[in-house]
């Protein structure tokens, strides 16, 4: 008889009204389930179906904040783990604005000058998140606050489940959209901004309830800041290793040039061509998809991968021994082309500054000195070594200009009087 009622102390729990399992609150309307419960037992004591010294059924009943919290932590896991599997391409904008009210620049002003550190300090950069990930940092806000006014051991429950979702993070969404993050580089840099906002939220999130919950949780050791590291790794890992990808498809685009060699022929020239077209197809591409969702700083060091492409092309170019004046005329032209699109690469949309586009793409002044060098004269190139104080000078050795002029131009005694000034 005892092992028939122990099977029924769970469905108690399916007594509990719906609204009363999910909130607080209305545990508080249960003392009338307790009082039901305490004259139960009495009946089965009278009719010596249980014991007069045991109060199972009551024990369960008494904790009921221990069986709130069991029920509802599995219930925001399961919902946690279903926000993590939704589509990442749904996004929202985040971060900080531009401030127009003239109190808050003030007050702002104000504390910047009484504090002496930047305003930005803990600002989230504009960007784009997906609104899954939203949902989830906003779970994890309402669990807290929920901690924040229930029982110590309720509360102790609540805020661990709040770091199990956060752990879980880490291990079922790299999984769960393994190939849409190796495929699509815009659902790569979602996730990467993802990561940092829930990075950006961790800083704080804890110590916003750090006097509101128990004193085993208020030390400061057990707040989130410990995963702040492994989010901002997270996110790093995932978008460097899409970067390798799109650097070796770019790579291998121009692997078609045949190391631009005899381009004044038509079937070189075809392939150099399409090489070319293909590399500014995918920086285009990149430029599209990552503008409008990477914060503007991070865009730009995304694009820095243009370095690859003009690395590639200036090493291929000043390594080839014989370049024809028609060689060097189709290369100029060609190469020119890209020339004048990666500024509108970098800022889509905005006339960069070329003191800019230097300091993004490194490669940007060998590039633009080898361009020059393909279509000047001797004297020209000479002039701009300037006996190694010139502009060339500053982004080759002079090896690598002597190569260059004795691939360009014949051997006459002029070339020999040139290189006899590259020193």
């Amino acid at each position: 008889m005892l092992s028939r009622c122990q099977q029924m102390w769970p469905s108690l729990w399916m007594l509990f009204p719906m609204k009363m399992r999910r909130t607080n609150p209305k545990l508080n309307e249960y003392k009338a389930v307790i009082t039901a419960t305490k004259g139960f037992e009495a009946s089965l004591r009278k009719t010596g179906f249980i014991a007069e010294t045991a109060s199972p059924l009551l024990t369960y009943a008494r904790d009921v904040n221990v069986h709130f919290a069991n029920k509802k932590c599995q219930e925001l896991i399961v919902e946690a783990r279903k926000l993590m599997k939704r589509e990442l391409h749904n996004t929202k904008r985040v971060g900080t604005m531009k401030v127009d009210n003239k109190n808050v620049k003030d007050q702002i002003q104000d504390a910047k000058d009484k504090c002496h550190v930047s305003e930005g300090i803990f600002a989230l950069p504009e960007c784009a998140v997906s609104e899954s990930i939203e949902c989830l940092v906003n779970l994890a806000y309402q669990t807290l606050q929920e901690a924040a006014s229930n029982t110590p051991q309720c509360a102790i429950q609540l805020f661990y489940t709040v770091r199990n979702m956060f752990e879980i993070f880490c291990d079922v969404v790299p999984t769960y959209h393994r190939d849409s993050l190796q495929k699509l580089p815009q659902v790569c840099a979602l996730h990467h901004n993802n990561c940092m906002y829930i990075a950006h939220h961790l800083l704080t999130l804890g110590h916003q309830y750090r006097q509101s919950l128990p004193p085993p949780l208020c030390d400061g050791t057990s707040m989130f800041v410990d995963l702040i590291s492994v989010f901002r790794k997270l996110a790093s890992e995932c978008f460097l290793a899409q970067m390798r990808i799109q650097r070796d498809q770019l790579v291998e685009s121009l692997s078609g040039a045949e190391g631009f060699d005899q381009v004044a022929t038509d079937d070189n020239f075809l392939a150099c061509e399409r090489a070319i077209k293909q590399v500014v197809h995918q920086l285009g591409h990149l430029q599209r998809v990552w503008t409008d969702i990477l914060p503007s700083n991070i865009f730009t060091k995304a694009m820095s991968t243009i370095n690859v492409v003009l690395m590639h092309i200036v090493e291929k170019v000043s390594s080839l021994e014989d370049i024809s004046a028609d060689d060097a005329q189709q290369l100029h032209s060609l190469l020119s082309g890209l020339q004048d699109r990666i500024p509108h690469l970098i800022k889509p949309g905005e006339d960069e500054e070329p003191v800019l586009v230097q300091s993004t793409v490194d490669q940007w002044m060998s590039f633009s000195e080898m361009l020059f060098m393909l279509d000047a004269s001797m004297q020209d190139i000479v002039d701009r070594w300037a006996e190694g104080k010139g502009p060339l000078a500053m982004v080759f050795s002079a090896s690598d200009v002597k190569s260059l002029i004795q691939a360009i131009f014949q051997n006459t005694d002029r070339r020999a009087t040139a290189l006899a000034k590259i020193r």
